[in-house]
């Protein structure tokens, strides 16, 4: 391929790739995985665009001993970020894969509200739950969420509402309505196994990018994961969202929250 043709595909990669980034805030959102894809695709686009320059200005600084260690380091910890990245998304994948045992405790993680009704987030949580219990009549579940600064309600009172105005028993739901993060989440639904006596092996319900933090953080504190119950992204939120969540990970690894 010539290499004016490859540099015009980069740059139309890279450009989609910040252009990406920045379709969430049509959603009213706008994070740190936002954040990442516009300024990695921007930076990109930059380089196809100025290439020529770009490759002067590197070359020069090979000539000299210090500015050549710091591309060398750079190099090397942008290679390793990229790796953790690939090895953290294999395991973030894996654990959207694990199926949930047949009478698992559902617990499905509280997600921003819309007024008194769940926002897109919170509404496919609790599809995907709505439908694994009119698949399991024998399973209960566990609604987590307290009420944010900007809510009027609890997030809890949003999600057993909703399940109940589709059909499932309103006694088959617990509440949990005291948590503002998903750490709280499973904290406090343990505390309510255990006083409703509740089957200790839990199926999460979040969506894919999200699954494995939350299955880490069911693990310490002494829960069994049964599996996931996966709500799933649109694809114009995904990327970032996964990126976000992969800074997450890493800040769970490296300080325990």
């Amino acid at each position: 391929m010539p290499k004016t043709l490859l540099r015009i595909v980069l740059a139309i990669v890279c450009g989609g790739i910040a252009v990406w980034g920045v379709l969430p805030t049509f959603n009213g959102r706008f994070h740190a995985g936002c954040i990442t894809m516009v300024l990695v695709g921007g930076a990109g686009l930059a380089v196809c665009i100025w290439f020529p320059h770009v490759a002067r200005f590197v070359a020069s600084c090979w000539q000299n001993a210090v500015w050549k260690g710091v591309l060398i380091v750079v190099t090397a910890l942008v290679a390793a970020l990229l790796l953790l990245f690939v090895v953290v998304s294999g395991f973030m994948i894996a654990a959207c894969a694990k199926q949930p045992s047949e009478e698992a405790t559902v617990i499905v993680l509280g997600a921003a509200l819309r007024g008194d009704r769940p926002s897109l987030s919170l509404r496919t949580r609790l599809e995907a739950a709505q439908a694994y219990l009119e698949e399991h009549p024998q399973a209960v579940c566990i609604v987590s969420g307290g009420q944010g600064p900007d809510e009027i309600c609890t997030e809890a009172s949003v999600m057993k509402r909703w399940l109940v105005e589709r059909g499932i028993a309103e006694e088959r739901i617990y509440e949990e309505d005291r948590s503002t993060s998903t750490y709280e989440n499973i904290c406090h639904s343990r505390e309510l196994i255990e006083q409703e006596h509740l089957n200790p092996n839990v199926a999460i319900v979040t969506q894919e990018f999200h699954q494995f933090r939350a299955q880490q953080f069911v693990k310490r504190a002494g829960l069994t994961v049964s599996g996931a119950i996966t709500a799933h992204t649109p694809w114009y939120l995904l990327a970032s969202y996964w990126i976000r969540d992969f800074a997450g990970i890493c800040h769970m690894t490296l300080l325990g929250t």
